[in-house]
């Protein structure tokens, strides 16, 4: 795993060896990004490392930018996250309003979200969504069952009411 040391200046990753293969042949990294190993804390050029020395031996220099288009590496992060919602309105709303027992775990999901993309674990955020979002209809269609039998009852025993008795 490794980190590297974007454009911007901010660290990103842990990333893989494979990864950093896939944005050198995206042309997002080069041989003079700034990377840092696992059991390093010494930050050096991608061409210095032994396992990516091969991609830029090819050529001594960077391949050729199109006119009038800036590195991708000097003008963004080298990391794009995917937008994964979070779903945290719907669960703070499906449990105040629908399902206070279901509507927890969707909460925690939910709120797990952010905390595993600025982790980088963008599979596990992913997840997490897809659980938030479970939970969110579960607590929403307990609510709704619920209503509705509520509604059931309440109008059966309106109906056994007669209009001369009275409730108190």
């Amino acid at each position: 795993m490794y980190k590297i040391l974007g454009g911007d200046g901010k660290e990103y990753g842990p990333v893989t060896a494979e990864q950093i293969r896939q944005w050198v042949r995206e042309n997002r990294l080069n041989g003079q990004s700034m990377a840092q190993g696992a059991d390093s804390t010494d930050w050096k050029p991608l061409s210095a490392f032994p396992e990516f020395a091969p991609l830029f031996a090819a050529s001594s220099s960077p391949p050729p930018i199109p006119t009038g288009v800036a590195p991708v590496a000097a003008t963004t992060s080298p990391v794009s996250r995917p937008q994964v919602p979070t779903y945290l309105v719907p669960a703070i709303l499906c449990t105040l309003f629908c399902c206070l027992p279901f509507g927890v775990p969707a909460i925690v999901y939910a709120a797990q979200v952010s905390s595993k993309l600025s982790a980088g674990d963008v599979p596990g955020a992913q997840t997490a969504s897809k659980n938030a979002r479970t939970w969110c209809w579960v607590a929403f269609g307990v609510g709704v069952v619920w209503t509705i039998i509520v509604a059931l009852v309440m109008g059966a025993t309106f109906a056994k009411v007669g209009p001369q008795q009275r409730w108190f």
